[in-house]
Protein backbone atom coordinates (compact mmCIF):
# COMPACT_ATOMS: atom_id res chain seq x y z
CA UNK A 1 0.00 0.00 0.00
CA UNK A 2 1.30 3.38 -1.05
CA UNK A 3 2.42 5.69 1.93
CA UNK A 4 -0.16 8.81 2.29
CA UNK A 5 1.71 11.85 2.24
CA UNK A 6 -0.42 14.89 3.60
CA UNK A 7 -0.26 18.47 1.98
CA UNK A 8 2.46 20.15 4.36
CA UNK A 9 4.48 17.18 2.71
CA UNK A 10 3.67 17.74 -0.40
CA UNK A 11 4.25 21.97 -0.34
CA UNK A 12 7.74 20.97 1.61
CA UNK A 13 8.75 18.98 -1.60
CA UNK A 14 7.37 21.29 -3.60
CA UNK A 15 9.14 24.33 -2.06
CA UNK A 16 12.45 22.15 -1.70
CA UNK A 17 12.53 21.55 -5.41
CA UNK A 18 11.64 25.11 -6.53
CA UNK A 19 13.80 27.07 -4.21
CA UNK A 20 16.79 25.00 -5.41
CA UNK A 21 16.30 25.91 -8.81
CA UNK A 22 15.80 29.18 -7.84
CA UNK A 23 18.87 29.14 -6.25
CA UNK A 24 20.71 28.03 -8.86
CA UNK A 25 19.22 30.04 -11.55
CA UNK A 26 18.25 33.80 -10.18
CA UNK A 27 20.50 34.65 -7.35
CA UNK A 28 23.54 36.35 -8.38
CA UNK A 29 25.49 36.29 -5.14
CA UNK A 30 28.10 33.15 -5.39
CA UNK A 31 27.62 33.24 -1.57
CA UNK A 32 24.09 32.29 -1.69
CA UNK A 33 24.29 30.43 -4.96
CA UNK A 34 26.51 27.46 -4.14
CA UNK A 35 23.63 26.37 -1.02
CA UNK A 36 22.17 23.24 -0.94
CA UNK A 37 18.70 22.64 0.41
CA UNK A 38 18.81 19.64 2.77
CA UNK A 39 15.20 19.32 3.89
CA UNK A 40 12.15 21.73 4.11
CA UNK A 41 9.57 21.61 7.06
CA UNK A 42 6.68 23.16 7.15
CA UNK A 43 4.04 23.53 9.66
CA UNK A 44 0.72 22.32 9.20
CA UNK A 45 -1.35 25.70 8.57
CA UNK A 46 1.11 26.09 5.84
CA UNK A 47 2.38 29.82 7.09
CA UNK A 48 6.33 28.79 8.12
CA UNK A 49 8.72 27.07 6.02
CA UNK A 50 12.02 26.42 8.18
CA UNK A 51 14.68 25.44 5.51
CA UNK A 52 17.74 23.82 6.05
CA UNK A 53 20.99 24.21 3.91
CA UNK A 54 24.14 22.98 3.63
CA UNK A 55 27.39 24.70 1.83
CA UNK A 56 30.74 23.31 1.19
CA UNK A 57 32.83 26.18 3.42
CA UNK A 58 33.98 25.10 6.49
CA UNK A 59 35.12 28.07 8.35
CA UNK A 60 32.00 29.51 10.59
CA UNK A 61 32.89 32.97 9.56
CA UNK A 62 32.13 31.85 5.96
CA UNK A 63 28.98 29.89 7.03
CA UNK A 64 27.89 32.81 9.47
CA UNK A 65 29.02 35.41 6.04
CA UNK A 66 26.63 33.00 3.83
CA UNK A 67 23.60 32.57 6.14
CA UNK A 68 23.41 36.67 6.66
CA UNK A 69 23.55 37.12 2.53
CA UNK A 70 21.08 34.29 2.76
CA UNK A 71 18.61 36.12 5.13
CA UNK A 72 19.19 39.34 2.91
CA UNK A 73 17.47 37.07 -0.09
CA UNK A 74 14.95 35.97 1.69
CA UNK A 75 12.56 38.95 0.58
CA UNK A 76 13.64 38.10 -3.04
CA UNK A 77 13.39 33.96 -2.72
CA UNK A 78 10.08 33.89 -1.04
CA UNK A 79 8.45 36.28 -3.72
CA UNK A 80 10.23 34.36 -6.48
CA UNK A 81 8.89 31.19 -4.92
CA UNK A 82 5.05 32.67 -4.84
CA UNK A 83 5.53 33.01 -8.34
CA UNK A 84 6.36 29.80 -9.02
CA UNK A 85 4.04 28.07 -6.21
CA UNK A 86 0.11 27.76 -6.88
CA UNK A 87 -0.52 28.91 -3.19
CA UNK A 88 -3.00 31.46 -1.57
CA UNK A 89 -0.29 32.87 0.48
CA UNK A 90 3.27 31.80 0.17
CA UNK A 91 5.12 30.54 3.37
CA UNK A 92 7.31 32.38 5.46
CA UNK A 93 10.43 31.20 4.75
CA UNK A 94 13.02 30.67 8.11
CA UNK A 95 16.74 29.89 7.62
CA UNK A 96 18.97 27.20 9.61
CA UNK A 97 22.19 25.92 8.87
CA UNK A 98 22.10 22.22 8.75
CA UNK A 99 25.98 21.18 9.80
CA UNK A 100 24.84 17.65 9.91
CA UNK A 101 26.92 16.79 6.90
CA UNK A 102 29.85 18.33 8.27
CA UNK A 103 29.44 16.35 11.98
CA UNK A 104 28.82 13.34 9.99
CA UNK A 105 32.41 13.31 8.37
CA UNK A 106 33.43 14.36 11.16
CA UNK A 107 32.53 11.16 13.71
CA UNK A 108 33.48 8.90 10.57
CA UNK A 109 37.28 10.59 10.85
CA UNK A 110 37.06 9.95 14.77
CA UNK A 111 36.10 5.98 13.85
CA UNK A 112 38.16 5.62 11.26
CA UNK A 113 41.23 7.21 13.76
CA UNK A 114 39.55 4.76 16.45
CA UNK A 115 39.72 1.70 14.25
CA UNK A 116 43.31 2.59 12.70
CA UNK A 117 45.22 2.97 16.11
CA UNK A 118 44.86 -0.27 17.13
Amino acid sequence: MPKEFNRSERVAQTITRQLAMILRNEVNDPRVSSLTITEVEVTKDLRQAKVFVTSLFEDQIEIDDTMKALEKANGFLRRALARVIDMRHCPNLLFSYDNSISEGARMSALIDKALNKE
